[in-house]
């Protein structure tokens, strides 16, 4: 199974509730309402406007097909796992996906991968997604370390990776996150020294975590995401190692 016909769900679906109810059988130990909270945190659409025009969109372009053909070539590629892809709408409301995730986020588990687009996303916007979030599942399925016990320095490093990815295959600026150019190395080195590595050893179930990655409260916006991006690319530079070379490197190995 790899791209699952979303499409048809929404068409068929008389409520939100009729989407999660499809989607239970994907997630372990969460209720159908768990799983849309847990969801909507992370860009899919709460309201059902406009959902006829993103369904619209979506068979105009054949974007399923589209991502199909992407995701066969990754896997090809990398060597990764088949998951399942699910496509919807994305949170439009919210007015940064819109502007500075240029319309579309996306979310990626061992098992499974959600992408979440606007109407108006472009379709060299959701190519990078999809080079992103496969880029984690084929991390996942290639390291020993379980997610969950991932410290900041894993998860940085893991994100940063996705994004180099994303440059390497793409090589257009345009198409990076925002958050790769808002640092400079100069400023990014200051904060690994400062911030991150007196942190290193912190895990998803501190607060302090998604601080640190989120650049949350006092933190510089997106620090944790920026700095993983910078040490990636210069190990990248320094060894002219490549995307399938460094899937399954230990994330100590780039600092």
């Amino acid at each position: 199974m790899s791209v699952v016909d979303t499409v048809e769900w929404l068409k068929k679906a008389s409520s939100h509730q009729d989407i999660y109810k499809k989607l239970a059988r994907y997630f372990t130990n969460m209720t159908d309402g768990e799983i849309a909270k847990y969801l909507q945190t992370f860009g899919m659409y709460n309201h059902s406007t406009n959902i006829d025009k993103w369904i619209e969109r979506v068979e105009k372009d054949h974007i399923l097909r589209y991502v199909k053909q992407l995701e066969v070539t990754l896997k090809e590629e990398w060597g990764g796992p088949d998951v399942p892809i699910f496509i919807f709408p994305c949170e439009q409301t919210n007015r940064k996906i819109e502007f500075e995730y240029y319309g579309r986020t996306g979310l990626a588990f061992h098992n499974k991968l959600f992408l979440f687009l606007s109407t108006g996303v472009k379709k060299t916007h959701i190519k990078s997604l999809l080079i992103h979030e496969y880029h984690h599942v084929s991390r996942l399925a290639a390291v020993s370390k379980k997610e969950n016990s991932f410290t900041i320095i894993d998860t940085m490093i893991m994100e940063g990776l996705a994004e180099n990815a994303v440059r390497e295959k793409l090589g257009d600026e345009e198409a990076l996150a925002s958050w790769t150019k808002r640092y400079t190395d100069q400023q990014c080195e200051r904060f690994l020294d400062r911030i991150i590595l007196p942190n290193k050893e912190i895990t998803r179930d501190n607060p302090k975590f998604s601080q640190l990655m989120f650049g949350t409260g006092l933190y510089p916006s997106m620090l944790g995401y920026s700095v993983g991006y910078y040490l990636v690319k210069k190990y990248m530079d320094d060894t002219n190692k490549n995307t399938k070379q460094l899937l399954a490197i230990d994330a100590d190995e780039f600092l």
